[in-house]
């Protein structure tokens, strides 16, 4: 008669038993396996073979910790990394703990994968063979990537040795490297790994950086064409289209690929029946919201963003909100003027009701009625000041005459703001982007280098270090006097 498993499988406890009963089987017979241990193990258990009770266990493991994920219980999804859960690990959905983590906002639990990930035990002989990978990638050295994977073909998938988790074919095909892509796939590259930082694979990427050719490689190698579950909540499809750049061939292709058009690649694609289509069969879909990424904009606000003047006028024409706002605070109209598109969506939607704030008459250069909602609320730039966001958007912008406009008029530039689900001063920003000039301007307006956000309790200095922008660091080093190292940003 079988035995039942425990309701909590463990694996590496199933193992135990498998040895266990090695020495036993050894006693009457030398010649016993550890396999054939594992086979009277599995049987034990009612499997035909050990393979069947490892897969089971595997199962029972992934949706205990998946449930466990999404109510933010941090000790058990602990215990499971112990015991040897995989960090990359993706759930039906798509998606790994990571972000699962923080699109539910359990930001304890986010913070332990990212570590999690970024742990790297290898032996500093595999990460300088894997490091030389992928610098050959990254100069687009076909041949000498050849070689270096005829020594050790065995690292083709590794990740690299940065926090973003990326092998050798993300970086070949964000890079748009088609030659090396051809060495990688050639050599078996895997085409279904997703990073750490977006949990994107190389497709994802490749939609939005690199060449046709590429895309087509990477899909014929079996990529999949949907890609759901990355960070931006966009898949493959999206990516080609929603990420600042509409790669309107790409986008061909991946439909007679089999890619899934949704309301946010179709507003991105001009595609007004299909739009219509959405909306009609769903109106709940004018009120649907993006990753936090793009600050959970509406449908409005990614027309307005993308300066798709027929999808501004048809997302009206269908009942879309002209006064809703994104996590930032900001309405369509807003995104419009900070997007400096066409002037005819900014008319268009103020005649459907929009109203000017403080961030959008700034960027227009509307500086009387700025300064005319300042004389009427003179707080509301100060430490506690309903428009100070404004001074983090706009640097997240680089909108540097409206920085400019808001130091000038006293803007508290230490005040901390949520951007990306982090609440950080307008310093921070810079140092995870680079922006070398608006950072001396903040520290010449009074921001101060050693200010920690409330997440990672990083300073400027630790952001810029943890992204790598060496420019901006230096300039922070040289301003700033920054306290024990803690734990840096998410890229």
């Amino acid at each position: 008669m079988s035995s039942e498993l425990p309701a909590r499988p463990n694996l590496e406890h199933l193992r135990n038993e498998a040895k266990q009963r090695l020495q036993t089987l050894r006693r009457t017979d030398p010649a016993a396996r550890l396999a054939d241990a594992q086979l009277l193990v599995a049987r034990d258990y009612g499997f035909a073979s050990w393979r069947q009770l490892k897969a089971s266990v595997d199962a029972h493991t992934r949706q205990r910790v998946f449930e466990a994920a999404r109510i933010g219980d941090v000790d058990t999804v602990r215990r499971a990394l112990d015991d040897g859960f995989q960090p990359g690990t993706a759930d039906e959905t798509g998606r790994t703990i990571h972000q699962i983590a923080k699109t539910l906002g359990h930001t304890d639990l986010e913070l332990l994968m990212r570590e999690r990930q970024e742990r790297d035990e290898r032996h500093v002989d595999v990460k300088r063979a894997v490091t030389a990978i992928h610098a050959a990638v990254a100069a687009g050295q076909a041949t000498e990537l050849r070689r270096l994977l005829e020594i050790d073909p065995e690292l083709i998938d590794a990740r690299g040795v940065d926090h973003s988790g990326q092998t050798a074919l993300h970086k070949a095909a964000w890079n748009d490297q088609i030659e090396c892509v051809r060495v990688l796939l050639e050599g078996g590259a895997d085409v279904t790994i997703r990073d750490y930082s977006d949990n994107a694979s190389a497709l994802h990427g490749a939609v939005q950086y690199a060449s046709v050719a590429i895309v087509r490689l990477l899909v014929e190698a079996g990529a999949d064409v949907v890609g759901a579950g990355d960070d931006h909540q966009l898949g493959v499809l999206g990516w080609a289209t929603c990420l600042g750049r509409v790669r309107e061939d790409i986008a061909a292709y991946l439909l007679q690929a089999g890619a899934r058009l949704d309301i946010w690649s179709a507003i991105a694609l001009g595609r007004a029946a299909d739009v219509r289509a959405f909306v009609e069969r769903d109106r709940g879909l004018l009120d649907a919201r993006m990753s936090r990424n793009e600050h959970r904009r509406l449908p409005l606000h990614h027309a307005a963003a993308l300066n798709r003047r027929g999808m501004v006028r048809l997302l009206i024409d269908l009942g879309a909100d002209v006064h809703t706002v994104d996590d930032t605070g900001a309405t369509a109209l807003t995104v419009a003027a900070l997007s400096g598109n066409d002037p005819a969506i900014v008319a268009m939607l103020e005649d459907a009701g929009a109203r000017l704030d403080l961030l959008s008459a700034v960027s227009l250069q509307r500086y009387e009625t700025a300064e005319r909602m300042l004389r009427e609320d003179p707080t509301r730039l100060g430490p506690d000041g309903r428009d100070t966001v404004a001074l983090h958007v706009a640097v997240a912008r680089q909108k540097t005459e409206a920085v400019r406009w808001l130091i000038a008029h006293g803007v508290f530039v230490n005040a901390k703001r949520r951007l990306w689900d982090c609440n950080a001063t307008a310093l921070h920003v810079t140092a995870e982007h680079g922006l070398v000039a608006i950072a001396q301007m903040l520290l010449d307006a009074g921001a101060d280098p050693d200010s920690r956000d409330d997440k990672y309790n990083a300073t400027p200095l630790e952001w810029a270090e943890y992204c790598g922008q060496p420019r901006i660091a230096a300039l922070l080093g040289v301003r700033g006097v920054s306290g024990p190292r803690s734990t840096a940003p998410s890229a």
